[in-house]
């Protein structure tokens, strides 16, 4: 879990995710990570919130709830999400030192996988892909967060 050290603390910025009409849909962003038992499991709070440019009304539009802990029976470093459509477990891979990534089936078919990079001091930079083969994968978010708080 030591791996992941960089993760802890509080981040704030912004980012922008593709709706399902094509366009692009900004948002603030917040993470919180924190550790529990002697930082054996990460615990990661995720807030996404638009204002609406209209009635100037802010309303939630991501909001996540995940722990990050070793799985000894296959040696990996995996996470347990939570969100309002369900649980999703998935493995942490170490693309490269601060360069993490997750990947997700989605039920009606196709893959999504998050990519984060981390190798910036204090600069959560996190990209979202799409694809339905697997192979051909087209960005449908992204953000960039600053840490605020150890």
């Amino acid at each position: 879990m030591n791996k992941l050290s960089f993760l802890l603390g509080e981040w704030e910025g912004t980012g922008w995710r593709m709706t399902q009409t094509g366009k692009r849909e900004y948002t603030n962003v917040f993470e919180k990570v924190t550790c529990r038992l002697d930082c054996g499991l990460f615990i990661v709070e995720g807030l996404g919130v638009k204002t609406d440019s209209v009635t100037k009304e802010s309303k939630t539009v991501h909001d996540a709830f995940g722990i990050i802990y070793h799985d000894a029976k296959t040696n990996s470093i995996s996470m347990r999400a939570h969100t309002k459509d369900g649980i999703t477990e998935t493995v942490i891979e170490f693309l490269e030192e601060k360069l993490i990534r997750w990947n997700m089936d989605i039920p009606n078919g196709g893959k999504i996988r998050f990519t984060v990079d981390f190798k910036t001091a204090n600069k959560w930079i996190e990209i979202g892909e799409f694809s339905r083969d697997g192979l051909n994968w087209m960005k449908f978010l992204e953000t960039t967060l600053t840490k605020t708080r150890d």
